[in-house]
């Protein structure tokens, strides 16, 4: 599969321009810290540990546009 060499149109950069204009707009509907991780890099396990870690929560991005939201209060709540 061809990865997009233009890492500004990647899912990932498009939704995080998203969420700065939404807040902008006063409506965001992310986390006040978030980080955004695109699902399908080798090394997202990494980045969401440490945004995690690092008290942030996690808006995983995958190709497809998709995106989910990931808080260290959810994953406490799943043990």
């Amino acid at each position: 599969m061809a990865r997009n060499v233009n890492p500004a149109e990647s899912p990932t950069a498009r939704a995080m321009d998203r969420a700065i204009d939404l807040a902008i707009e006063g409506n965001s509907p992310y986390p006040e810290h978030a980080a955004f991780v695109d699902a399908d890099s080798p090394h997202a396990g990494h980045e969401i540990t440490r945004s995690l870690d690092e008290g942030y929560a996690v808006v995983l991005v995958s190709a497809d546009g998709r995106e989910r939201i990931i808080t260290a209060k959810m994953l406490a709540a799943s043990r």
